[in-house]
């Protein structure tokens, strides 16, 4: 059933009086009012009385007024003193440049304030524009109608009212119209039944005026060096000084890039530059060619190009390309028949060609024989070609293409054009997997190129250290070599590189790394590396140098944790248990942090200590360090404290929770706890010192709940606190230093139904996170943090009945057993084809073996469950495991739909997490605002009780909720 809205009171029957009213705290003069909150209306105080009553919605701050907002409309309040200057009943205000001038708009007029005496306008004004003029002059606004006058933003008449249209126009120097960094200059033009005024812009002086013209206007053109004028009917350009360059005598003009102008007159189009008329305007066409100096005309069925500074022209059948530089592929208008000219030049490719072909892969000649011989490529010398073939094909690109001449294969590269010559017996073939051209000659010699055409040297040792380098083997790795020997000395590995920082040699395989020496001895035989699958930007291992040590986690094939291991002294020793499944290095003012994940959830702590790495604190519940953050937030299972980079405890409070408030210069701040026992907040020193004792039922930034202060620093006190009836401010050392009232009345507490179709928010959890709303029956769970990978082969484990913790070579075993993946043996990572054969096994209960990939994906792009993975900020946070979670979850639900095993979750307020909390509370509404865009939170009684309602609304909702999710799956 719905549920119809439902208004709740928050406030208990006790009234609180509605007086507005400071306390007696360490009050001070503030050198601006500031904002304060009470009823989650907005007023000002001046730090000893408030100088404005709470009746703002918002407010914007300038460098000397408020901007405020009461109800939709717009007022300006003094920011030193709070004083009206204009009432809340505008639609729109800007103070431009925080100077002077205010543009002030109701309905479709303008007008404008002067900030200095306050009055206002008696113009009223179409429009209103500011303008930025130059770093010496500042901005200037331009108001526009009937009459149209320019104020500079310090209050100074440029231009006084003209009975007329202004614009500004930007012009750049006549010799600089082909220079894209030249410097425009400013100017304003007034267009008045008698003449065209243009005005300094510094001054606002007449710099000239022409009779009987007007500007047409060049908004947002490219840049000129003169103006579009009309008189009499008929267009011309103007320079800076107002003389004609072009007599007004054409029916249009058109600005063109890099100073040229197109010119039509009652006869056809003309080209005008510099003075110059290059083309009469008496053809069919003009045009130019981008970033050179040919442009072409067109006349009848023959174009014309030219070269404007060796003043040639090549005349060619309408049709012709341009290709690139300077050359023009085109026939003969006599002959009808193919060649090439060079603009500028001559006759670069003889005009005896029957025909052409391409692109898109070439442009090809092709002979009276059907021969065929391709243009060279971008800027590359066109010649007369020296090869000739019947056909080509593509190699993965159109830059690779092999040709063949009869019997004859040869290959050639748009970059470095014939490679190979066409011969006989020579097999030529694209290989996907090394995105390479592998090419077989007659005498059974393997070569290889890359995607440009440039050879691939196979087998050439490329240096590791003074003793070693390594040698690559097409399709099957690289393996490390003795230089003095040139014998190697280690299996193939899948990549071998040099760890610059460790001066290790890095071996990876697909089921981890193995360590040399730069001497070339293994350090890992028994154990290996731990290799990250995760898919995103994160390096593939860590390895941790402390001192001369070395530090990274190692894998062992009977165990199914990693331990913490030390390369010291050339040896490999283990330093830990076989308990862990993920590590994160961090520095904290340079000190380096490492973060072990634990199998049972938890984690370790490890830092510096000497030359050693040293676990300084176990089984830790949460870590929490941030940028310009010189502190670590580590919660143990008694509660959260605050502790030194060398991991030494600060405080001693086991708080319940505490948060790092860092200031406007980034360099500063203090840390909110919260208190245990009672859940109300005080403020702490990044020492550790408790400052304030825990009273508060928030502290937070004042600009986290005031955004529009940001950027005010020396004015702004730097945190706002509120207790269950007070709103006020915390100096840096916690001394409050204002108080005044929060709630002076009942705020009124609003529910949105909560219906599948309104709770728009109750989908969006189920679909990337349904654990925390569905039972599924089984214990699978998603963690916060650590390893995605493990996470996710633990849960796929609970899928196939496995024990949860059995691993992720047992689990792919399991699959491969079953039929539902491919047997792989170099497989170190699931890939989106193993994870929707997966997914078609639980939708179908049966196997895919029999689908080829392209039907296994086409599958899958019906099922909707391909990832979107785009642009190179996705695949720098791209998390894969976590993406394969949200497909093994949505095809789980889809598996078990109808069957009654899926449960709603049972919601209460003593247990809900962060992500259920903002669930609900996008059905929250107080005084008809949602809760989640309320600044400050409501009062921890009044917030339970709210919450609580919610609660039990939704639980009373979750069994169709949850029907009605299935249905649309």
């Amino acid at each position: 059933m719905n549920i119809k809205t439902k208004t709740v009171s928050l406030v208990t029957a006790v009234i609180l009086g509605v007086s507005a009213w400071t306390s007696s705290v360490h009050a001070a003069t503030f050198s601006q009012i500031q904002p304060y909150i009470t009823d989650y209306k907005i007023g000002f105080t001046d730090g000893n009385k408030l100088v404005t009553q709470a009746i703002y919605d918002d407010f914007e701050l300038s460098s000397k007024n408020m901007i405020v907002t009461k109800g939709g409309k717009k007022g300006i309040l003094d920011a030193r003193t709070g004083k009206e200057i204009t009432p809340a009943i505008w639609d729109y205000i800007d103070i431009p440049d925080s100077k002077n001038i205010a543009i002030v708009q109701k309905g479709g007029w303008f007008q404008y304030i002067d900030l200095k005496t306050h009055k206002l306008s008696t113009m009223k004004f179409a429009g209103a524009h500011p303008y930025y003029l130059s770093k010496e002059q500042g901005m200037a606004i331009m108001f526009l109608g009937k009459s149209s006058m320019v104020l500079h933003v310090d209050g100074k008449v440029l231009i006084p009212p003209v009975a007329g249209k202004l614009s500004m126009v930007e012009l750049v120097a006549p010799d600089q119209t082909e220079n894209k960094e030249a410097e425009n200059v400013r100017y304003f033009v007034a267009t008045t039944p008698k003449e065209l005024i243009m005005y300094d812009p510094a001054s606002g002086k007449k710099l000239f005026a022409l009779p009987k013209a007007e500007l047409i206007p060049n908004e947002g053109g490219p840049d000129t060096a003169y103006l579009k004028v009309r008189s009499g009917g008929k267009e011309g350009l103007i320079d800076r000084n107002g003389k004609y360059v072009l007599e007004p005598k054409y029916t249009s003009i058109y600005i063109w890039n890099n100073g040229y102008f197109q010119v039509i007159g009652p006869k056809g189009q003309g080209l005008w530059k510099d003075g110059r008329m290059l083309a009469e305007p008496i053809y069919k066409e003009v045009a130019i060619e981008q970033n050179t100096d040919v442009y072409y005309t067109v006349s009848g069925d023959v174009i014309t190009y030219h070269s404007r500074s060796k003043g040639t022209s090549h005349p060619l059948k309408k049709g012709a390309q341009f290709l690139h530089g300077s050359y023009v592929l085109g026939q003969d208008p006599k002959t009808n028949l193919y060649g090439v000219v060079q603009v500028g030049g001559g006759t670069v490719i003889p005009f005896t060609y029957s025909s052409v072909e391409g692109p898109p892969a070439a442009r090809l000649l092709v002979r009276r024989d059907g021969k065929k011989a391709i243009l060279p490529g971008w800027d590359k010398e066109v010649k007369e070609p020296d090869f000739w073939f019947d056909s080509y094909v593509t190699l993965g690109s159109y830059s690779m293409l092999s040709i063949k001449d009869g019997n004859k294969i040869g290959l050639y590269s748009e970059n470095e054009g014939l490679v190979l010559a066409p011969v006989e017996n020579r097999v030529i073939r694209y290989e996907e997997a090394s995105i390479q051209v592998l090419v077989t000659e007659p005498d059974g010699k393997v070569l290889r190129y890359n995607s440009v055409g440039k050879p691939v040297e196979t087998g050439n040792p490329i240096p590791l250290s003074d003793d070693l380098t390594k040698k690559y083997e097409p399709g099957k790795g690289e393996m490390i070599v003795d230089r003095k020997t040139n014998q190697p000395i280690s299996k193939l590995y899948q990549s071998v590189y040099m760890d610059s920082d460790t001066n290790l040699i890095v071996a990876m395989d697909h089921d981890g790394a193995d360590l040399y020496t730069p001497e070339g001895k293994l350090l890992t035989t028994e154990i290996k590396v731990a290799l990250w699958k995760s898919g995103n930007d994160r390096p593939p291992l860590t390895l941790i140098k402390v001192a001369d040590s070395v530090y990274t986690l190692g894998v062992r094939a009977e165990n199914v944790g990693m331990a913490m291991t030390k390369v010291d002294g050339r040896q490999l020793q283990v330093v830990s248990d076989f308990v862990y499944r993920d590590a994160n290095e961090m520095i904290v003012q340079n000190q380096k942090i490492v973060m072990t994940a634990r199998l049972d959830g938890t984690q370790d702590v490890w830092a510096q200590e000497g030359n050693q790495l040293a676990n300084k604190l176990t089984s830790v519940k949460g870590f929490h360090t941030e940028s310009y953050f010189d502190r670590v937030l580590i919660q143990s299972s008694t509660g959260w404290d605050v502790y030194s980079p060398q991991l030494l405890r600060l405080s001693s409070g086991d708080y319940q929770s505490m948060k790092y408030m860092h200031l406007y210069d980034l360099k500063t701040g203090a840390i909110a706890y919260q208190d245990n026992k009672t859940g109300l907040y005080g403020l702490m020193s990044l020492e550790g010192k408790v400052l304030t004792s825990a009273k508060y039922e928030a502290i937070l930034p004042t600009n986290q709940v005031f955004s529009q202060v940001w950027s005010k620093a020396e004015d702004q006190l730097p945190y706002v606190f509120t207790t269950k009836d007070q709103f006020g401010y915390l100096g840096q050392g916690g001394q409050e230093v204002f108080a005044t009232r929060f709630l002076t009345k009942k705020p009124v507490v609003s529910y949105s139904p909560i219906t599948f179709q309104a709770f728009s928010a109750y989908s969006d959890m189920l679909r990337y996170r349904p654990l925390e709303l569905i039972d599924f029956g089984k214990p699978y769970s998603w963690p916060a943090g650590g390893n995605s990978e493990s996470q996710f082969f633990a849960n796929l484990a609970l899928y196939l009945n496995l024990p949860k913790d059995a691993g992720k070579q047992v689990v792919l075993s399991e699959l491969v057993s079953k039929g539902i993946i491919k047997a792989d043996e170099d497989r170190s990572v699931m890939s989106d084809e193993d994870m929707f054969r997966v997914a078609y096994f639980m939708a179908t209960g049966k196997t895919s073996q029999a689908m080829t990939t392209p039907q296994v994906l086409e599958w899958a792009q019906k099922q909707g469950i391909v990832p979107v993975r785009e642009g190179m900020s996705y695949y720098m946070t791209m998390n894969l495991y976590a993406e394969y979670q949200h497909i093994l979850m949505t095809e789980l639900m889809r598996s078990l739909k109808g069957k009654k095993v899926l449960k709603p979750k049972v919601l209460t307020t003593t247990s809900l997490s962060d992500a259920q909390q903002q669930m609900l509370t996008t059905a929250l509404i107080v005084n008809g605002k949602p809760a989640n865009q309320l600044p400050l939170p409501l009062p921890q009684a009044e917030w339970q009780k709210a919450i609580q309602g919610l609660v039990n609304q939704y639980n009373k909702q979750a069994a169709q909720l949850l029907a009605a999710y299935e249905a649309k799956l």
